[in-house]
């Protein structure tokens, strides 16, 4: 797969920016802030399971989401991003943390994954958007492709954008995005973009060292309480 220069630019500053602290837990999920350079603590991360809490109801809560909330029992897991962040001058690209969750067949929500979302494009664009995304993994392929320690949207597997323009085609696609984005730029598409484990937050959040992806999504050896809320927000939307 090709990937555009922006998206390579998006993954080499990532890498190599110092992690940040998220906003407060009493912030409008609609208006998420920059992060703060600093390291980012096991308070942060809380924060940014919080946020993804408040992503997840602010999309059902959204007139325009009726095909997501009827598909979300049939989901494989859920990537949420409380702040997608998007600048434009020339050369464009989004960024931001979340966390993925895997359901069970019996509708059980696993433990959160730390995950970056990256999405890149070049042309002729001017401004600035920030906003809430949530990938929706629909089948076993996609969901297996998340436990790599990077996957390329489009390539990897195959995403699709809704919610408008689903409709026959959604058994093609492994995964749907849905954004609800303000600014400047009127949408957002991931494909051609990237998704990269984040260990380094998995690590803090869990408190233990080393340990992968398929550990946290369906081991059930590791939990953190911090998470019940959100956990439990899934399994009564998904019944």
């Amino acid at each position: 797969m090709r990937v555009s220069l922006a998206v390579v630019l998006l993954f080499v500053t990532l890498s190599a920016a110092p992690a940040g602290a998220q906003s407060t837990t009493n912030q409008d999920p609609d208006e998420p802030t920059p992060q703060a350079l600093g390291e980012t603590t096991r308070q942060d991360l809380e924060r940014t399971v919080t946020q993804a809490l408040w992503t997840f109801r602010d999309f059902q809560k959204d007139e325009r989401m009726t095909w997501f909330r009827a598909n979300l029992r049939y989901a494989k897991g859920l990537l949420i991003v409380p702040a997608m962040y998007k600048g434009g001058f020339f050369l464009g690209g989004y960024t931001g943390h979340g966390v993925l969750l895997a359901q069970d067949r019996d509708g059980n929500w696993s433990q959160p994954a730390f995950y970056d979302l990256l999405a890149g494009s070049i042309g002729f664009q001017f401004g600035f958007a920030t906003g809430q995304v949530i990938l929706m993994i629909m089948t076993d392929t996609g969901l297996r492709r998340f436990l790599d320690d990077k996957l390329h949207l489009g390539a990897d597997a195959s995403i699709g954008v809704g919610p408008e323009g689903i409709g026959a085609k959604a058994e093609v696609f492994d995964i749907f995005s849905f954004a609800r984005l303000k600014g400047l730029f009127g949408g957002l598409s991931v494909e051609g973009g990237g998704v990269i484990v984040n260990r380094s937050r998995n690590e803090t959040y869990y408190g233990q060292p080393g340990i992968l992806p398929a550990d946290i999504l369906f081991s059930e050896k590791l939990r953190n309480d911090q998470a019940d809320s959100l956990i439990q927000t899934l399994a009564e939307a998904s019944r």
